[in-house]
This record gives C-alpha cells, sequence and structure tokens, in this order.
C-alpha cells in the first residue's frame, strides 16, 4: 500500500488531528512537495457545476441550496460570542474568522458533505487518479483589490508543506509529487500512486494570498496581512474583539449584514451570559438560552467503543458483538446528559457515502448466548461470568475531563454488569489516554474521533497502520475485505463518486460484522442565536457559518 511510504511524525499527528479530544494539540504538517510533473497522465474528465456527465458523482453535482432572496437592503450588524483569546497563527484561528476571512478551492455541500465548486469552478480528474486539475474562476480578488490566481494556490500548499507548520483540520496530500500553475486560472496538482482521498484534503485547504505573506511567518500574522477572498474583511483586531465589514465584491454574492464583529470571552459560562444579555447575538454551546433561537448542530464526529482486537477475550468476533449487544445505545445516546443522534457506522446518515448497515440490536438474551458459546459462565455465582477460572474483568479506558465520556461510561459498565462483564473504568488525562491508545495498552477505550470529509478511512482501518506506538489502527483490527476495499475506494478511474460509494460499501459491511467499534452517537451542540438574526442555518459539514452573505439582521 502506498501509504506506508509515509513519515512516522506526519501520520501520529494526523490522529492528533482525528482525536477531537486532542483538538488543543499540535495539528499535522503536510509533507514536502516533490517535482512538478509537466502534463496529465490521461484524459481527464470534468468536474464541477457545468460538467456534462448524466450521472451525480464527484464531477456532477447539484447545486447549494439558493440563498434566500433578500427582501431589504444591506444593512444591521451582529456580534459573534467567542471563546478563548484567538491565536495569530493563520492555520488556527477561529472557525468564524476562518470562514469570514478564506475560501477554498471547493466547498462542502451542507446537505451530505460532497464537493462542489468554490475558488475553482471546475476541476478535473485523470482517468488513473493520479492527476487532479484546478480551472479557477475568472473574477477573483483579494481584499486588498489583487487578483487571486493559481499562483496563490501553488503557494499556499507550498507553504503549508513546511513541517514547522500546523494545519488545523488535519490534511493528508498522500503521494504528492508535483504541484504546478499552467496558467493564472490553472493548478495542476500531481501524484505517484491514485490517491482519490486527496481531492477533498487539496480543496477544503483556505487560500491564503501570495503577495501578503510570501516573505512572511505564517505562525503570527500581523493583522495587516490577513487579507483573504471571503465575505468579510477584516478591519481591527484588538485584546478583546475583532471587526469586520462585508466584502461588497465577494464572488458569491455580498453579505447583506455590514457590521461584523467576533468578541472575546473568557468562557462559554461568560460567553452564554453576554448572549443572554445582548452584548453578543450568536454563542456556540451545549444549552439553549432562554428568549433566543436555538439551531442543533450535528457534529461530523462520533463517540464509539474501540475494542483492542489484539488481546483476548476481544479477538473474538463473538465477544465483541456480545459487548455490542448488551449496551443500549439509543438509551445511553437519550440520556438526559448527553441527548445526542444514535449511529449506525463511523460516518452521519447524511452524509454522501453513508451506507445501509447497523450496529449489533440491543438484546441481552443474545449477549449472553453469545458469551456462553465462547465458554463464558458464572461458574461460582458471584454474578460475574469466568472461564478457567478468570473473570471476565475488562478495563474501559475514558477521558476524565469530557462529562460525555464519563456519563456513557458509567451507564456501560451498569449494563455490562447485567451480561456478567466487569468494566473497571480508567478516568486519565489526554496525553495518557492517548498514549494507551497508540500503543494499544487497554481493552476497552471510548474514543471521540473527527470523521473525515472523505469516506476513505485508512487511518483507522489500514493494515500497514496496525503497528502500536506507530500505527493509527489504534484497535489493531485487520480484514482482507477491507483491505481491499480502502485500496478500491481511492483508486477509482476519476474518482468518480457513486462508483467510490459502492467501492467502501464492503469496508463498512465487514465492520458492522466484526465490531472492531461499536459506534455510539455524534454528539450535537446548540447555535443560540437572536431571532433578529435570520438565514442562520448550520451544517454538520459545511458548519455553523459557510453561509454567512446570506444572513440577515432584521434591525
Amino acid at each position: 500500500m502506498f501509504r506506508s511510504t509515509r513519515l512516522c511524525e506526519v501520520k501520529k499527528l494526523v490522529l492528533l488531528a482525528l482525536f477531537v479530544l486532542l483538538a488543543a494539540c499540535e495539528p499535522e504538517p503536510i509533507p514536502v512537495l516533490g517535482p512538478s510533473l509537466a502534463a496529465l497522465d490521461s484524459t481527464p474528465t470534468v468536474q464541477g457545476a457545468i460538467a456534462p456527465e448524466p450521472t451525480r458523482g464527484a464531477s456532477s453535482e447539484p447545486a447549494m441550496p439558493p440563498a434566500p432572496t433578500p427582501t431589504r437592503g444591506p444593512g444591521g450588524k451582529v456580534t459573534i460570542a467567542g471563546i478563548g483569546a484567538p491565536s495569530r497563527e493563520i492555520t488556527a484561528l477561529p472557525e468564524f474568522v476562518m470562514a469570514g476571512l478564506f475560501d477554498s478551492l471547493l466547498r462542502v455541500d451542507p446537505q451530505d458533505g460532497h464537493l462542489l465548486p468554490g475558488l475553482a469552478e471546475r476541476w478535473q480528474v485523470s482517468e488513473d487518479s493520479k492527476t487532479f486539475t484546478f480551472t479557477l474562476r475568472g473574477d477573483l480578488e483579494w481584499h486588498d483589490g489583487e487578483p487571486l490566481t493559481a499562483e496563490d494556490v501553488v503557494f499556499t500548499l507550498q507553504a503549508l508543506s513546511d513541517p514547522d507548520i500546523r494545519v488545523r483540520p488535519a490534511a493528508d496530500f498522500g503521494p504528492m509529487t508535483g504541484i504546478t500553475a499552467a496558467d493564472a486560472q490553472t493548478v495542476r496538482v500531481t501524484f505517484d500512486d491514485a490517491y482519490c482521498a486527496a481531492l477533498t484534503f487539496i480543496g477544503t485547504i483556505p487560500i491564503l494570498p501570495k503577495h501578503r505573506l510570501e516573505t512572511k511567518s505564517l505562525a503570527n500574522v500581523a493583522e495587516a496581512d490577513l487579507i483573504g477572498s471571503g465575505p468579510l474583511v477584516l478591519k481591527t483586531w484588538t485584546d478583546d474583539s475583532l471587526t469586520f465589514t462585508r466584502n461588497i465584491k465577494y464572488w458569491n454574492g455580498a453579505p447583506q449584514i455590514i457590521d461584523w464583529t467576533y468578541k472575546i470571552f473568557a468562557d462559554a459560562e461568560s460567553a452564554s451570559d453576554a448572549v443572554r444579555a445582548g452584548e453578543a447575538d450568536l454563542v456556540i454551546g451545549d444549552s439553549p438560552i432562554a428568549s433566543k433561537s436555538a439551531s442543533p448542530l450535528i457534529l461530523n464526529e462520533f463517540y464509539a467503543l474501540a475494542f483492542n482486537t489484539r488481546r483476548p477475550p476481544l479477538d473474538q468476533v463473538a465477544v465483541r458483538r456480545a459487548i455490542a449487544s448488551a449496551l443500549n445505545r439509543p438509551q445511553i445516546a437519550g440520556a438526559p446528559s448527553i441527548q445526542q443522534t444514535t449511529l449506525e457506522s463511523s460516518v452521519l446518515d447524511s452524509f454522501w457515502a453513508e451506507q445501509d448497515v447497523s450496529q449489533p440490536e440491543f438484546n441481552l438474551v443474545q449477549a449472553r448466548g453469545l458469551l456462553a458459546s465462547r465458554g463464558w459462565r458464572d461458574t461460582d455465582g458471584d454474578g460475574i461470568l469466568d472461564k478457567e477460572g478468570k473473570p471476565l474483568q475488562l478495563t474501559l479506558w475514558l477521558l476524565a475531563d469530557d462529562p460525555r465520556s464519563e456519563t456513557t461510561a458509567q451507564l456501560m459498565r451498569a449494563e455490562l454488569a447485567k451480561v456478567g462483564v466487569s468494566a473497571v473504568l480508567k478516568m486519565t488525562d489526554r496525553t495518557l489516554f492517548l498514549t494507551r491508545l497508540l500503543l494499544q495498552e487497554y481493552d476497552l477505550a471510548l474514543a471521540h474521533l473527527n470523521v473525515p470529509l472523505d469516506p476513505d478511512q485508512y487511518y483507522f482501518w489500514g493494515e500497514s497502520e496496525d503497528e502500536p506506538g506507530y500505527g493509527l489502527n489504534v484497535t489493531g483490527y485487520i480484514n482482507p475485505r477491507v483491505q481491499e476495499a480502502l485500496a478500491a475506494g481511492n483508486t477509482i478511474p476519476r474518482c468518480a463518486m457513486d462508483a467510490r460509494k459502492t467501492a467502501y460499501a464492503p469496508m463498512f459491511e465487514q465492520l458492522a460484522a466484526d465490531t472492531p467499534m461499536l459506534f455510539l452517537f455524534a454528539p450535537t451542540t446548540l447555535v443560540n442565536f437572536d431571532p433578529a438574526i435570520e438565514g442562520i442555518t448550520p451544517s454538520s459539514f459545511a458548519g455553523p457559518f459557510w453561509n454567512l452573505n446570506t444572513w440577515h439582521a432584521v434591525r
């Protein structure tokens, strides 16, 4: 598998970014780009909104949901309540600031997460899926009026390849060998091997201005150099707030709201209090605020019970499925302190590559029967199953400062006890938790992970990733059918979307059958906002701020 050539440091940093609970750790640096290639490997197919292909795929996409028709002229102001002083590191800016200032080559459809045209009005993938060509729109400008060209795209990818630059979220560019600007509107990226997932990672990276940042440090960008192509233009950055105005030349339609403020608060409670008191208009948090509108946002993440498939008796599928059947997942997800959305796989149900699979159903009789079939019985009447004189006692590791994890683990321990399984909870800090996972030194672990916007999940299940202390397949699960599906999904000719979904089907089916992880729920948060702000439609895939330019202030 071509990924075996990647650097150890890159692979480990990818895990840091995949694990939501370690979001404060360093994200992944992108590998240094190699020499460029001069021509396409073969005839490409055109992708984007104007593509001629009759069937839906990566190259023939429905348009974004239509923007609301303005019923009034531009005006008004909005204050976003942010938590914690933002870094001036350009790749670690707050989500609102990044969404306001910068655009990417491709956008993410808010409904199902597939790719749509962005700064690139169309894209091409070669027949062998080794070459991606992006054609930029012809009317693009930076906030300072300079034209945005292919050279900016080349600069961005080359700048972010510096190992000292931290990239958030993680981006895996795979076996990239070259990137060139064929002309002012054409960018070509080449690979040694077919790697369809790179289209998502390349396409969703924010594009940076070469003329402003070529000689600057991206780790501490000056206010004057925070120039983007997005819907908002930065005006000021002080200790307690950032202010913006609308970009009247925005290529996707000028925002209706004129004045924007990102106000900084010390913690979530004070940010919510500010919205409650009318000092801010919007905050993202877990609790509703009286008299304010609230829009639920299912995050593109999952909580799962990870099984160490290297350790007996969890190396047996029957035992893993017995434990899974002993857990009432809907009840756990619906607990008052959790209230989340139950999952049936490692992606959200609305994701474009989602498959029709199911996790083991809650069935205590079936759970007891599976354990008995493997020789586990309560021979001494103490309520705990045993075999050859050893009790069925398992450690369950979880993060100590995550309330959802603690509640979930307590519920699971109680339910496992009903079938004679003793779960010993091990709550620990982030560093030790990650160490246990990487070294595969656990029985069970309650993992909280980001879901890639691409169906490729090689880092979770790849054979070359099953190396304790080095690889990222922390469950140690290997299955030939899964490996074949992972390889097939990345080598589909022209990366056709429908064909890729079909290629990954065996992976999802086998994971559901073998249960190396029991997928529990996707966490939900609330976007609380003043009802005088209209047009707020947060997306699991595109985020809460994907349509800033269509918001309205009714004041």
